[in-house]
């Protein structure tokens, strides 16, 4: 098997994430560990590179953004996210799946409550607002290791408002690891850390 090039495992979500994106990103998560799983069976003391996801994205279907999770979480080789430009909505969720978070000094970042539209009788928008309840129920939870409380987010969701906050914050609130700056008085706090220093999952 040809090893694959760094360049190989860098993906870009820059779109509204639909059904055909997750398909893509799946297939790339999967083919990637495959070719890790069989070049360590094939290289003494292999180390496996990340993959890295740049994210540039308005958010959009809730369940094909919990199909681009579920394959991050299944993935053996490291995930490092990038917040660059706008991460809102289930681009935030998947942000946040990252196993190392890096956040661009001039990213924005936004939370907000899961939404939904139809048409139908009554009983439908019924059936469809206990769905969107575990559906968010399922949003929230990615966000239980972090500094997002259940009590902000009730707030939010409570306000039908959307949450903006900078990379600064993102950090602060425990959802980034660390702001990506070339200023000079980030520089040395950014030397400091290594992208690549993970532990086994």
């Amino acid at each position: 098997m040809e090893q694959t090039t760094r360049a190989d495992r860098i993906i870009i979500i820059s779109q509204q994430i639909d059904d055909v994106l997750a398909g893509d990103i799946i297939d790339r998560i999967i083919a990637i560990n495959d070719e890790d799983a069989y070049l360590s069976s094939q290289i003494k003391n292999y180390e496996s590179e990340p993959i890295e996801i740049f994210i540039n994205s308005v958010g959009g279907s809730a369940t094909a953004g919990f199909a681009i999770i579920g394959a991050m979480e299944l993935s053996s080789v490291p995930i490092i996210t990038y917040g660059m430009g706008l991460v809102a909505s289930m681009a935030l969720g998947i942000f946040v799946a990252g196993d190392r978070r890096m956040a661009h000094r001039l990213a924005r970042f936004m939370y907000h409550s899961v939404s939904y539209g139809m048409e139908g009788q009554i009983k439908d928008h019924d059936d469809m607002r206990n769905e969107v309840g575990e559906l968010q129920e399922m949003y929230d939870s990615l966000f239980s290791s972090t500094n997002l409380s259940r009590s902000q987010m009730n707030e939010i969701q409570k306000g039908k408002r959307d949450y903006f906050f900078s990379a600064k914050e993102a950090v602060e609130l425990g959802i980034a690891d660390q702001v990506l700056s070339k200023h000079p008085e980030e520089q040395e706090q950014n030397k400091s850390n290594s992208f690549w220093n993970f532990s086994n999952k």
